[in-house]
C-alpha cells in the first residue's frame, strides 16, 4: 500500500472522540493483484441513562491505483476521503437517531443560551 494512503487511514483511525472506536481493516483484493479492499468502521457503545447505545457505521473501498504505475494514486486518496466523509455523516445521523429514540419518552426542557 502506498504511503500517502496508509498515512491517511492511520490518521483517520487515531482521530477519535470520547467513547468512539475506529477500525481500518485491509484485505488483498481478489480481483486485482496488488490492490486492496479497505473496510472502515466507526462505532460507539455507551450508556445513555438506563439504556445502552450502540451505533456502528462501516464502508468498504476497493483500491484501483496501488499496484499500477499508469494510474494516479491520488485517485485512491480522493476516493478514501469521500468515503470517510460519507461514513462520518452516516455515523452522525445514526447517533442522532439513537439519541432521539432513547429520549423520545423523556420530558426534556430546553433553555435558550
Amino acid at each position: 500500500m502506498r504511503q500517502d494512503l496508509k498515512h491517511r487511514l492511520i490518521t483517520w483511525k487515531n482521530d477519535v472522540h470520547a467513547g468512539e472506536t475506529k477500525k481500518v481493516l485491509v484485505s488483498d483484493s481478489p480481483i486485482q493483484k496488488g490492490e486492496f479492499i479497505i473496510k472502515l468502521e466507526k462505532a460507539m457503545h455507551e450508556s445513555l441513562g438506563n439504556n445502552k447505545a450502540h451505533v456502528v457505521a462501516s464502508k468498504k473501498y476497493l483500491t484501483t491505483a496501488q499496484s499500477a504505475n499508469q494510474k494516479d494514486p491520488a485517485s485512491d486518496l480522493y476516493h478514501i476521503n469521500r468515503i470517510i466523509d460519507s461514513l462520518d455523516r452516516e455515523f452522525d445521523d445514526k447517533y442522532d437517531q439513537t439519541i432521539n429514540e432513547t429520549f423520545k419518552d423523556e420530558t426534556v426542557r430546553f433553555a435558550e443560551m
